[in-house]
């Protein structure tokens, strides 16, 4: 697909084809990596890393979870003069 250079505020841009953002499945705010290879720029999707992190699921977390475990004894109580009444 050939598209053209623009001025965009004070730099240079390309708009992104609808057709390639539905390809890879992007959206307004999606991290891009941009590189060059040579003479050819390479624009990839970052990859979330998100279910890399998380080694277990919320229900496998609180498996288990009581009031006593969960130090609900210890909530505190904010009185008046705390804020600021």
């Amino acid at each position: 697909m050939r598209t053209h250079i623009r001025k965009i505020g004070n730099s240079l841009g390309n708009i992104i084809p609808a057709g390639i953002i539905r390809q890879l499945n992007l959206e307004e705010g999606a991290e891009i990596e941009v590189q060059t290879e040579g003479n050819r720029i390479i624009i990839e999707p970052v990859k979330k890393k998100t279910s890399e992190r998380l080694k277990f699921s919320e229900q496998e977390l609180l498996n288990g979870m009581n009031p006593y475990l969960a130090h609900a004894d210890e909530l505190a109580n904010i009185t008046s003069a705390e804020l600021g009444e």
